[in-house]
């Protein structure tokens, strides 16, 4: 059994928060001594990345709020985050769920800004948005807002932290609105193996118990009133004490300390204590058991989890993350690679993760089993005790030491940026758990190497002290899943048992490795010389196509794009499956090479866009042989029956899953199918599977090869000569085809009456739909007028259709290219009415806000549309962002990629008198936009005829949808 005396972990502590370096007060200025005066600066010294240039500083409030700022000059928007350490652990027995609901609850008004929904309404229309979310040990709260509107927003977060107005007569709509939260995940998977997890701790630990709430647990009961616990839960947990808070803005420092000073320190400081929580998370009855579930679609997982002491004085040196890091290498000879070869197992994933209580971390290990492997669970978990005991014996030695740090020391040199908000988010977070010295360096410090701590973390990772979960249709289940949609059984593993994993560990350890030295590491970090402001096209020949773009973020990274273009992969529902089946076989066989270069800060994909796509991306160094080493493995590839096998067990594991999405999964993959053409229905796909030879493969790869165009897109730290050379070794590799480059089609030419009804049945409860218009003209202005139009509807159709309405959870509206068309769509699913009622709902909202949209005036949309503009010209954070609008125009095989400045341009021509001219059309004139709609009929309304339309044309399986479109 673990240790019962608490000892406090680091990493995830759910209830210490730290400061560092000596207390400086900050020099008031004269102009504003008394807002300043009270200030302290506890933090000046925030250990940064070299590539990081922003100012950090860390105050306390007068009310005691400590507050990081951060000064970015090159954001356009701010961002704010807010995090209380009350979670779902402190939800009184009364009322589970109440920390959630409160988190709904908070921004339904506050008193110098009662109006309901305002707080998201005011981000939403000044070009940002917000969000909040409730942990096991936290909740935290974030917006991002244009930098204009920053001081108000701040201005009324203060003030829903200081005086919510929590009112009762919104309290059954926002009970629904949790429940409908909790009624999307009663049926996936991965949420009650996490409820699992956590019911069969200690049943004394608060952990053990439901957390997200519904109309069950949150409701008046004998001696608990429901609106009466809440309030008190308000007052009794958050204070401006316990709070932390983090800004990101354009805004110096000083700026900065004047506006936290000015707006949060109205939030009270009610001098209040976290709980802290000593009962143990488990007992030894906890210890040594497997719990067994039955899964909703078809899955075959093995987690083995063990709970080991904290670290809390360690975690410079981090131990656990060198154990992780072993356990789930991809490399020949490790874990991964033996389950892999005998056939037991797809893929294996290991973990370390912070305090799961004040005195435990955890350990995880997750085994994605093939039917083989479901048979012969012993044999897994015995592999696994016998790389445990590698590590032990072997294992814990300098070149592994050393491996890691190299990895972890390159990355943070180049840390990249995150989103504002995301940053933020994260930040107020941490500030509860890590000393703020380290507050952005604390999971990149390694030390020194500790091979006694290391040691001491292995002795824990015992039959003894495991935790089995299995998810497997074939699982022996009786009781219900409390507050889920499914079975389980829950039993102490033997001794026998345990000791026969240990028997056989021993026969297995002999044909087990560790990693060797990586020789993926980048060696050359200089950065090219040479810039363009614009992708030039370095070769435009029939057949073969070559763009370069240089970063302006002056980081040694980059990504090249690759496509062998063919349309080997739309010619029949067997061509589709062919491919599928080739692109699962090479991830497997690839597993090695991505776990390597990705410890080396590269990575890759390989996918079929319209052929075959082989993506990589990270340090430029090394990244065009990793291009090629690629392309060579796809040359030599080999394909043995085993791993043809295994690719067709996935496979139509996959597809059979498909009918088990949620609802509005399904329903967007739908859409997807509608408008890419050609598609294929699951049972067309499924009835070519069992056909596929390996020399159909082999043959389908010399195809590849001898029958594709080429495109190469090459960004970032690469010069024209780089990207020359490697064009010349991919002219040796591929038999280039000089013909026209292949696109697969978009709906464009939609029936002249009627819209396309595709209705898809769905296993679980709820229904979804999707009702996408798609404006007839094809305007160069449309997507801009499409873009700004989304602007003002958003806020309004999820207030009215999630607050109002209570219909769902999570509405949401979208506009999008299709083709040379633009779309615009509504989207939902239900677990409360169906999908003709929906659609009911949807046509009674655009009429109402027809109104809405004629009463806008022009300052409330000049001042949207600068918002929205500004997030385009902000300067990228990382190479992701900077070349996001470039990529997404390559992919779509436009002439011209480069066109973002023509699309800000477009969205500044546009005029309210036009966005308003738009709607009308778009949903209102049936001979200037066609209909798309996508339906999903859950089990709960079955009984309901789906939505029909006059006039329409009925899709009930997207075999059809060739014949329509023409």
């Amino acid at each position: 059994m673990l240790p019962s005396k608490p000892i406090y972990l680091l990493f995830y502590c759910l209830c210490l928060s730290f400061s560092t370096s000596a207390v400086v007060y900050a020099a008031a200025e004269p102009s504003s001594e008394s807002t300043m005066k009270n200030i302290e600066v506890i933090n000046n010294s925030i250990t940064q990345s070299p590539n990081d240039k922003r100012q950090y500083q860390v105050i306390r409030l007068a009310n005691q709020l400590e507050v990081l700022l951060i000064s970015d000059p090159d954001l356009k928007n701010s961002a704010a985050s807010l995090s209380v350490p009350i979670g779902s652990m402190h939800n009184p027995d009364s009322q589970l769920g109440l920390a959630h609901y409160l988190e709904h609850m908070l921004f339904l008004g506050s008193k110098r800004y009662p109006v309901i929904n305002e707080y998201s309404k005011f981000m939403s229309q000044n070009g940002g948005y917000t969000n909040a979310y409730t942990a096991q040990d936290a909740t935290v709260y974030g917006f991002e807002v244009n930098d204009s509107a920053f001081s108000e927003a701040l201005d009324r977060l203060g003030d829903v932290m200081s005086e919510p107005l929590l009112d009762e007569k919104y309290a059954e709509k926002e009970r629904h609105t949790v429940n409908a939260e909790n009624e999307t995940y009663v049926d996936n998977d991965m949420r009650k193996l996490y409820a699992l997890q956590r019911y069969s701790l200690n049943p004394e630990h608060p952990m053990a118990r439901f957390s997200t709430g519904n109309l069950e647990t949150l409701v008046d009961k004998p001696n608990s009133n429901l609106q009466q616990e809440l309030t008190a839960f308000f007052k009794a947990h958050y204070s401006a004490n316990n709070m932390k808070v983090a800004l990101i803005s354009p805004r110096s420092i000083q700026e900065l300390q004047k506006a936290a000073a000015k707006y949060l320190t109205q939030i009270p400081n009610n001098n209040v204590a976290t709980p802290v929580i000593m009962t143990p998370l488990l007992t030894d009855k906890q210890l040594a058991l497997e719990v067994q579930m039955k899964p909703t679609v078809e899955l075959k997982l093995l987690q083995v989890n063990f709970l080991v002491p904290s670290v809390k004085e360690d975690y410079m040196y981090q131990p656990g993350g060198y154990i992780s890091r072993l356990l789930g290498s991809d490399h020949k000879g490790g874990l991964s690679d033996y389950l892999q070869k005998q056939g037991l197992a797809e893929s294996v994933s290991a973990g370390f993760y912070g305090a799961q209580s004040e005195q435990y971390s955890q350990f995880s290990m997750t085994f994605k089993l093939t039917n083989k492997g479901l048979t012969k669970q012993d044999t897994v978990l015995a592999s696994l005790f016998a790389y445990i005991e590698l590590i032990k014996n072997k294992g814990i030695n300098q070149l592994q030491y050393s491996e890691q740090k190299k990895s972890l020391d390159n990355y943070f040199q180049f840390l990249p940026k995150q989103s504002s908000f995301q940053y933020v988010m994260s930040l107020s977070a941490n500030m509860q758990k890590y000393p703020l010295q380290d507050l952005l360096s604390y999971s990149f410090r390694l030390d020194g190497f500790k091979p006694k701590l290391i040691a001491a973390l292995t002795d824990y990772l015992t039959p003894e002290n495991s935790r089995v979960f299995l998810v497997s249709p074939n699982a022996v289940v009786k009781k219900d899943i409390p507050f889920y949609k499914g079975k389980y059984s829950q039993n102490k593993i033997s001794a026998s048992r345990l000791k026969q994993w240990l028997a056989v560990a021993k026969t297995i350890e002999p044909d087990m490795t560790l990693p060797v030295r990586n020789e993926w590491l980048p060696e050359d970090l200089s950065l090219v010389k040479e810039k363009t402001k614009k992708a030039i096209p370095l070769v435009k020949e029939s057949g073969l196509s070559v763009w370069v773009k240089q970063s302006d973020l002056q980081q040694p990274k980059g990504s090249y794009r690759l496509q062998l273009n063919n349309d080997l992969n739309d010619q029949s529902a067997a061509a589709r499956i062919k491919i599928n089946l080739l692109l699962d076989i090479a991830q497997k066989q690839l597993s090695e090479l991505s776990f390597v270069t990705q410890e080396a800060g590269l990575g890759f994909s390989i996918s079929s866009n319209d052929g075959l796509m082989i993506s990589t991306s990270g340090y430029s160094d090394k990244q065009g042989n990793l291009l090629l080493t690629l392309l060579s493995y796809f040359e030599s590839m080999d394909i043995d029956q085993q791993s043809l096998s295994l690719a067709k067990q996935e496979l139509v594991r996959r597809l059979n899953n498909q009918s088990k999405m949620k609802a509005m999964d399904l329903g967007l993959d739908g859409f997807r199918k509608v408008v890419r053409l050609p598609s294929f229905s699951n049972e067309s796909l499924l009835a070519a599977v069992d056909s596929v030879t390996s020399d159909d493969l082999k043959q389908l790869v010399k195809q590849i090869f001898a029958q594709s165009s080429v495109r190469l897109l090459a960004l970032g730290n690469f010069s024209t000569v780089d990207v020359s050379q490697l064009t010349a070794q991919l002219k040796v590799k591929i038999k280039i085809q000089p013909k026209a480059f292949y696109k697969s089609e978009r709906l464009q030419a939609m029936p002249e009456q009627g819209a396309l009804n595709f209705v898809r049945q769905s296993e679980l409860e709820d229904d979804a739909l999707a009702s996408v218009y798609l404006a007839a003209d094809q305007d160069p202005s449309s997507s801009a007028k499409a873009e700004l139009l989304n602007k003002l509807l958003k806020p309004a159709f999820y207030d009215q259709i999630r607050t109002q309405e209570q219909l769902t959870y999570s509405p949401f509206s979208a506009s999008f290219e299709v083709g040379k068309s633009v779309g615009f769509g509504l989207f939902t699913q239900s677990p409360t009415i169906g999908s003709a009622a929906l659609y009911e709902r949807f046509q009674a909202f655009l009429e109402s806000f027809k109104g809405v949209l004629n009463n806008t005036s022009e300052s409330d949309f000049e001042e949207i549309k600068k918002a929205h503009i500004a997030n385009y010209l902000a300067k990228p954070s990382n190479l992701s962002t900077e070349f996001s609008y470039l990529i997404g125009e390559w992919m779509n095989n436009k002439e011209k990629i480069d066109t973002k400045q023509q699309h800000i341009e477009l969205l500044q021509s546009v005029s309210l008198k036009q966005v308003q001219a738009y709607y009308n059309h778009l949903f209102f004139d049936k001979s200037a936009a066609q209909q798309i709609i996508v339906q999903v009929k859950g089990k709960k309304f079955s009984g309901e005829a789906p939505l029909s339309l006059t006039p329409e044309i009925p899709i009930s399986s997207v075999d059809q949808l060739d014949i329509a479109a023409k």
